[in-house]
């Protein structure tokens, strides 16, 4: 259940950076700050996804930032 609020936490903050890396001229941002954050909240959520409890937020958030790193 913590691991799945952390992956979605990650997942939102790797968000926001991502929305601010695409700007023009901020596109350096995504790699240095978005895809790593997004790995790591992959990783919280996919510990997240394969427990019993939270298993639900826990696929969200391979969602949530596995798209993030697809468009990062």
């Amino acid at each position: 259940m913590i691991a799945g609020m952390v992956g979605m936490f990650f997942a939102f903050l790797s968000g926001i950076f991502l929305l601010v890396g695409l700007i023009p001229l901020l596109g350096w941002m995504n790699w240095i700050t978005s895809i790593p954050l997004a790995g790591v909240g992959l990783a919280f959520s996919v510990i997240s996804a394969r427990g019993k409890r939270g298993r639900s937020l826990g696929t969200a958030g391979e969602v949530v930032c596995g798209l993030i790193i697809a468009v990062a």
